[in-house]
């Protein structure tokens, strides 16, 4: 492969990824609580913050939440039911 032929493909790389404000929100909490509402709206602000934090991703304009995660007992108390 020649060093032109390496240079079109970065070029084509380059082009085909997505720079700019997230055009799309998906967390794996569900908003319409306060709480919930107010983490997005604060992640949408400052989504550039939230990625380098890694708190979030972004791909393809959609900004992906990360929760922390949960320990075993916090997990049990919030997705265990008693029969």
């Amino acid at each position: 492969m020649s060093l032109v032929d390496l240079e079109r493909r970065l070029a084509r790389l380059e082009a085909a990824r997505y720079v700019g404000a997230p055009t799309a929100l998906l967390s794996d909490a569900p908003f319409g609580d306060a709480a919930g509402d107010l983490r997005a709206a604060d992640a949408l602000a400052n989504w550039q913050r939230w990625v380098a934090q890694e708190k979030a991703t972004l791909s393809n304009g959609v900004l992906c939440l990360v929760s922390p995660e949960l320990s075993s007992e916090e997990w049990a108390a919030r997705f265990v039911t008693e029969h």
